[in-house]
């Protein structure tokens, strides 16, 4: 198995010597999904977090009948339910695959039980929940600060993929307009 993405990946995070590296991946395995497959449905408790080599995966809910996209997480970024895997209740959303893509599955309660008292492994959970948060962040202080036209051109400008890889109407619900709100907003530009 070539790892060396997901092995790039981690040392970004958090530079670990080769031992605590290989018990790491110990606790990782790779999977290739194919478009719409579910690596956490609502319902499932999060046990995992998820690191995407290739493609990428939509994390969204349905609230009556509608689809409400909250996040897109593409190539060399993790994504989880934070409150699921911290509470250990109920996850209130899916995460799936937008596409064929290649994720690697981290099992939290491997990492838990053997390795968490490693100082550099609690370091690496730490630091992904914190990229995790912030990006949460981001997403919400878009709704608090920017119109629908400024959340557009804030994406076009700092997130110029999603523009390109997910259907207008997956980003109308990410920005939090309906599609033909984004199309008037895409025609005035």
């Amino acid at each position: 198995m070539d790892n060396e993405p997901l092995i790039n990946a981690i040392k970004a995070v958090v530079d670990m010597p080769d031992e605590d590296l290989s018990m790491l991946l110990n606790c990782v395995t790779r999977h290739e999904l194919k478009k719409g497959e579910a690596v956490l449905e609502v319902g499932q408790v999060c046990r995992h977090f998820y690191f995407v080599e290739e493609g990428y995966l939509r994390t969204w809910y349905n609230k009556d009948g509608v689809v409400i996209n909250l996040n897109f997480t593409f190539e060399k970024g993790f994504t989880s339910n934070l409150r699921s895997f911290k509470s250990r209740n109920p996850s209130e959303y899916t995460i799936e695959t937008g596409e064929k893509a290649i994720v690697y599955i981290f099992d939290w309660d491997k990492i838990a039980s053997k390795h968490i008292d490693l100082p550099l492994m609690a370091l690496f959970v730490r630091r992904v929940a914190v990229r995790l948060l912030l990006a949460s962040e981001e997403h919400s202080e878009l709704f608090k600060i920017y119109t629908p036209a400024e959340r557009y051109h804030f994406i076009e400008k700092n997130n110029p993929r999603l523009l390109q890889r997910i259907s207008l109407s997956q980003l109308a619900s990410y920005i939090g307009v309906t599609r033909e709100t984004l199309s008037r907003i895409r025609s005035k530009n």
